[in-house]
């Protein structure tokens, strides 16, 4: 993002050393963090930053086989006097006098003003992550897990889980901790990655379990931990430029550019995990060429089950700065300048960025005989993306850029279980109309292949210039979004005498198989306006607007020529006052939309085998089956769009008050970020369950009676009909997800004595999810109900509001001697309170009305349930968590010893719940807090341009 140019902006200067020798390190790129302000220092390590935005900065400087580092910064509000600040870089980043463990309160998303949590490079390195999932882990509220791929890995920003079962949420509907990760944007290398064709689910009807991440977010297991260079995850409103969210948008940037090449080898009692990656920098510095490779394999439960999980991920990336701007400054005849790994992005052309990325990740659960019979799976998916970002810059103030991406997914799933089902009438129509059946009975072997193909089309131009606006020095940015995907899978396959429902109570009948690739592509489009302003005020004082407006449409048709089938207008505002160097006032509100997925927008078609004639005699011979079957389509022509509203406000305070050693202006002081917001998402898709009914033919039966050898006959036409009322699950724009709360986040001063630092990270949240569903009670009686013509209605409930809260408070202890290339880290995270509940009454009058035989909701005011006629209908209400599920408080501990070894490399020993605490178990009157085992392991990094003797 570019920062603007103001006249009265501050001028930053230094000279860029070696730690250990105090010489000069020439071509370090020095630039300021979030924006493009950047230069290279010269042959004597002096560097010069003009035009730096007042208020809390924060200098990045990097150099092939340097550790990076950051020196956080007060810029004054004007440039008169210039402020000095060098650097020392260290050959390791062990070696720095602070290494950044956790993710930075005081840095910022490039462009954002929004509450955000950034994790460098070191922060990462720091982590015993083996994936994207553990180094969110830095983020307040999220619960620390033992790294590892143990299970599906999601993650919903700001929102914690709340209940998910009970008879008011349709077997497959989505819970609320679904719908907060199906909205939590992943934008990895410029690239939004979608979950929206994923399609490897078994409907809302389904029986048997599938492995996967279908109808949440995507599974973070598949981003390597290794290959991360920076993450900034914006936990508040972000700019209009990220659309298709309603929570948040995590941005992933892999290491790219010219890498010193390393190798690293992780393992421990489950985990082993191996890397390799390094880029070259060609042509004087202006191409580079970066590759990456990661292995993984994680035994889930070694000595109970043979489940394991896999992955290999690999990345080829190159870069190209090309062209010089009209009136730039040569860099000189200085070699180490000339092959600098990344040169001033303003005085850059044309830059070109292109990335080939392939993953696959697979989860292999074989038969156990001795504790599961006939149960097993086996699931694969892999993928390969072609990324390409080019950027045009037409003028020092000027740019454009496009960005353009092809992703392509085959996932794989393959699930067998042993099912029973009682003698029932049977029948594996595929169209609609009258059969005869068979009878069907005992236990069988049901396999299912579920076969998808998800496809990404993603197209995104966009503008950027600098001026003066209102008197204010900014940038303002414009651009559009093109998105096509998907699914060409073969689809959900399975033999129809098999099928995965086992449960068949005359009425609702199997589902069939259904090919993805029949269903019609998604199509989206976006434009977006956006800006970003900067005001220096009087007495030093500074202002920060960020102001956006951004359209998502959701077309009618399979391209974006066709008409609007669901709109989204997203007004969007940041703005942030900093009344003192040392303190930052923050405050946001704004809208966001998400688009519904493609299993939500294209259901499967329901069945329905209704039994005509059931003739179930001794002599197999003479019994007579006669189904009739209907078709119904579920698909909601009105579905569109989910909406959310985010609104929060915050401080960020310098407890070193601006003087130098504050951690905004040094090393040695301490920080402190309070937030408090408010999020809700109002059309959040979930499944409505509506009532319906079918007419049923009654016949008469000839030719029956007994030791004839024959089944008998019907006889035409039909004596009768009664109805037999139906439940479609159509997916609706019913749902209401809200969470609110408090993030706070602290980093206590560094005691120099012991060279120990405190940070404390704290997050509490409360979840409210309605799912807008009626509930229609147990389904013994709704089955009851639909087969029993003597039950001429049952009661129905409005939908509960399930809640969940969590207080959570993490803390990290940090231990250096930097002379020695020795960090220790101690990590306790605290859950102070866990709650879970369901608000809705359960007493006899609690009901809202009933349905009738012909599917017809009728509501009865609270004044008249009391009457005699509804004594048929006053139930209890059963199924829900009226009493609060909440486990005791506890706490968890976590521990990482990390020491520079000879060559530049680097060793690390950790443990995960390094007590092996078990956490509490539930009573009367407290649920169960349970804590995975102790997980202790091994990591080792080496730098191979060291064995190389430097001459990478």
């Amino acid at each position: 993002e570019r920062t603007p140019r103001a006249a009265s902006g501050a001028m930053i200067t230094g000279r860029v050393t070696d730690r250990a020798t105090g010489e000069p390190v020439p071509g370090t790129l020095v630039a300021v963090e979030g924006t493009r302000l950047a230069a290279l220092a010269d042959s004597a390590g002096r560097y010069r930053l003009a035009d730096v935005p007042p208020g809390p900065q924060v200098l990045q400087a990097r150099r092939i086989g340097y550790a990076p580092a950051r020196v956080p910064v007060t810029a004054p509000a004007g440039g008169t006097v210039p402020l000095a600040q060098d650097i020392a870089l260290a050959r390791t980043a062990l070696q720095l006098e602070r290494v950044l463990v956790t993710a930075d309160p005081a840095g910022r998303a490039k462009g954002e003003l929004g509450t955000a949590s950034v994790i460098d490079r070191d922060a990462i390195a720091n982590q015993t992550a083996a994936s994207l999932a553990g180094v969110l882990e830095l983020v307040p509220g999220v619960v620390l897990s033992p790294p590892g791929l143990d299970g599906f890995a999601q993650i919903g920003l700001r929102a914690v889980p709340t209940t998910t079962t009970g008879p008011g949420l349709t077997q497959g509907d989505r819970s609320g901790a679904d719908i907060a990760s199906f909205g939590t944007l992943i934008v990895l290398d410029g690239v939004p990655l979608s979950n929206n064709a994923n399609l490897q689910s078994l409907g809302p009807r389904g029986e048997i379990g599938v492995p996967t991440a279908a109808g949440g977010g995507i599974d973070l297991r598949r981003i390597p931990a290794a290959t991360l260079e920076r993450v900034e995850v914006i936990r508040g409103l972000p700019s209009a430029r990220y659309g298709d969210l309603t929570q948040g948008a995590i941005v992933v940037e892999t290491r790219a550019a010219e890498v010193a090449p390393e190798g690293a080898i992780r393992f421990d009692a489950r985990t082993v995990e191996a890397s390799l990656l390094g880029g070259r920098g060609l042509v004087a510095g202006r191409h580079a060429l970066t590759s990456t490779l990661n292995y993984a394999q994680t035994r889930v439960s070694p000595g109970l089950t043979r489940e394991a999980n896999y992955r290999v991920a690999g990345q080829l990336a190159h870069r190209a700065r090309l062209g010089r701007q009209t009136g730039e400054v040569a860099l000189g005849g200085d070699a180490n300048a000339r092959g600098a790994a990344t040169l001033d992005a303003d005085r850059t052309r044309l830059t070109l960025d292109t990335r080939l990325d392939y993953w696959q990740l697979s989860v292999r659960s074989p038969e156990q005989p001795e504790i599961l019979p006939g149960r097993a799976s086996f699931t694969r998916d892999y993928g390969l993306r072609l990324a390409e970002r080019a950027r045009l810059a037409l003028s020092r103030t000027a740019a454009v850029e496009l960005t353009a991406a092809y992703d392509r997914t085959i996932q794989r799933s393959d699930i067998q279980a042993l099912r029973t089902r009682p003698a029932q009438a049977f029948t594996d129509r595929l169209t609609e109309g009258r059969s005869i059946g068979r009878f069907v009975a005992g236990d069988y072997l049901a396999r299912v292949r579920l076969a998808g193909d998800p496809r990404l089309l993603y197209l995104r131009l966009e503008g950027d210039v600098t001026r003066a606006l209102l008197g204010f020095d900014g940038r303002l940015r414009a651009g559009g979004e093109l998105r096509r995907e998907w699914n060409a899978g073969p689809g959900y396959q399975f033999d129809i005498a098999t099928p995965p429902q086992s449960t068949f109570n005359g009425v609702q009948g199997f589902d069939r198989p259904r090919r993805n690739d029949s269903l019609p592509a998604v199509a989206s489009s976006a434009v977006y306006l956006d800006g970003r302003f900067t005001r220096p005020l009087p007495a030093g004082m500074s202002l920060d607007v960020q102001p956006g407006l951004r359209l998502d449409v959701l077309h009618d048709g399979t391209t974006w020529l066709s008409a609007s089938r669901s709109a989204a207008m997203q007004p969007r505002l940041n703005a942030q006052l900093s009344p003192r160097p040392w303190l930052r006032l923050r405050g946001a509100v704004g809208r966001t939309a998400k688009l519904p997925s493609t299993a939500d927008l294209y259901p499967a078609a329901q069945w329905f085998d209704v039994v005509n004639v059931n003739r179930f005699t001794p002599a197999p011979a003479e019994r007579l089956a006669v189904l009739t079957t209907f078709v119904r389509d579920p698909t909601n022509p009105g579905l569109g769009l989910s909406r959310a509203t985010k609104r929060e406000a915050g401080l960020e305070l310098d407890l070193g008050l601006g003087r130098q050693g504050g951690a905004l202006g040094g090393t040695r002081g301490g920080t402190l970020a309070v937030t408090r917001y408010d999020d809700e998402i109002r059309g959040a898709v979930a499944i409505r369950r509506e009532p319906e009914f079918l007419l049923r033919d009654i016949y008469a039966l000839a030719d029956t009676g007994r030791g004839t050898g024959r089944p008998g006959r019907i006889v035409e036409p039909a004596i009768g009909a009664d109805t037999v009322p139906i439940f479609l699950d159509r997916p609706a724009n019913g749902a209401t997800l809200g969470s609110s709360g408090w993030e706070v986040t602290l980093a206590l001063p560094e005691i120099p004595a012991v060279r120990t630092r405190v940070e404390v990270a704290g997050a509490w949240t409360e979840t409210r999810f309605r799912s807008g569903d009626t509930d229609f009670g147990p389904f013994t009686r709704v089955s009851s109900f639909q087969v029993d013509q003597r039950v001429p209605r049952i009661p129905y409930w409005e939908g509960a509001e399930r809640t969940g809260k969590r207080d959570l408070v993490t803390y990290r202890l940090i231990h250096q001697q930097p002379d020695l290339g020795l960090v220790v880290t101690a990590v306790v995270q605290q859950t102070v309170k866990q709650e879970r509940r369901d608000i809705g009454g359960t007493d006899t009058l609690s009901w809202a009305g009933y349905v009738t035989r012909a599917g017809k909701l009728v509501p009865v005011p609270m004044s008249e349930r009391g009457n005699p006629e509804f004594r048929d209908v006053r139930f209890t209400r059963t199924g829900l968590t009226v009493q609060a599920l909440s486990p005791r408080p506890d706490w968890i501990m976590g521990l990482q010893v990390a020491k520079t070894m000879p060559l530049g490399g680097r060793l690390s020993f950790y443990a995960f719940n390094v007590l092996d605490k078990t956490g509490n178990f539930g009573d009367a009157t407290h649920s169960s807090l349970l804590y995975p085992p102790v997980r202790f392991g091994l990591e080792l990094t080496m730098p191979s341009d060291a064995l190389l003797g430097g001459r990478w």
